[in-house]
């Protein structure tokens, strides 16, 4: 108990404690809570985030509850968030495009959902990308996966001008993403097939505990290309580790992690959050789990 104290913070909620949440299904995995309670406590303001586990028949009623609860924020991942999309009516523009919503804030005139996964995504790539060729135009981008982060990210990389490809191992997300999107799809045993200079992966193989698999064969991975994997835990995944050793440019899960985090604690708090802490704490924490 003395552990989980200290992490969301119960000696130090009041009575006008602002509380922010992450809702899930399952959700006890998510490090969303540590992050920002760690940046909560590094500002000295008095809120707490808290793990909340929400299934899909209760999702609506709750999100009717939650203003009444006093919670003030919700950070929203899998499989919500395409589903509280649909009950929105304010909204920016990444989810009007995607349909998929990370963030919600519930404001005076109600629900407003926001989707950082974009953004962050973008800003973690154009970090590593080799000097001169920040540009995404007309690139071609291998997008693994076709859920609510492979639809913030497509977005996001069709509007810079990038040729994006989609390869799911549900086909039929896949297709429909495509048509929503105007991009390409190919199956997931044609993935190997497509030449790109930019490959990123946005399902959850590699992840914690089954950190022997990787979504992408290494001997498909070339020096010329930038390799971002949306797995944060591990922060080393086996496509990360197997890129590194074909030469390519890394971007880790950790890194877009992170930034979408940071853009959400923003939008809960009025305030730039401190993401050197929230990076360290992360770090810290995923290599507790994995030692």
């Amino acid at each position: 108990f003395s552990e989980m104290r200290d992490i969301y913070r119960y000696d130090q909620i009041k009575a006008d404690t602002a509380v922010y949440a992450v809702i899930g299904d399952p959700i006890a995995h998510s490090h969303s809570p540590l992050i920002h309670n760690a940046a909560f406590q590094a500002i000295d303001m008095n809120a707490v985030y808290l793990p909340m586990r929400i299934r899909t028949e209760h999702l609506e009623a709750f999100l009717q509850d939650a203003p009444r609860m006093g919670i003030c924020g919700l950070s929203i991942t899998i499989p919500h968030k395409e589903a509280v999309a649909k009950l929105l009516k304010q909204v920016d523009r990444v989810i009007v495009g995607t349909g998929a919503a990370n963030t919600l804030i519930f404001s005076p005139t109600g629900m407003v959902g926001y989707n950082t996964d974009s953004r962050a995504a973008i800003d973690s790539l154009a970090m590593r990308l080799p000097e001169g060729e920040e540009s995404l135009e007309g690139k071609t981008v291998l997008i693994l996966g076709a859920g609510g982060a492979a639809k913030a990210v497509a977005f996001s990389l069709r509007n810079r001008g990038a040729d994006v490809v989609i390869s799911s191992r549900t086909q039929e997300r896949a297709q429909k993403l495509t048509e929503q999107l105007d991009c390409r799809a190919v199956s997931w045993k044609s993935r190997h097939g497509i030449d790109c200079s930019i490959l990123i992966n946005c399902t959850p193989v590699g992840m914690h505990p089954n950190v022997d698999s990787t979504p992408f064969d290494r001997h498909y991975l070339k020096p010329s290309m930038t390799v971002l994997d949306t797995v944060y835990n591990p922060e080393n995944t086996l496509l990360i580790k197997d890129a590194r050793s074909q030469g390519c440019v890394t971007v880790t899960g950790t890194e877009m992690f992170v930034r979408q985090a940071a853009l959400q604690f923003r939008l809960f708090s009025g305030v730039e959050p401190p993401e050197d802490i929230m990076r360290e704490t992360l770090r810290r924490s995923v290599g507790a789990v994995n030692v």
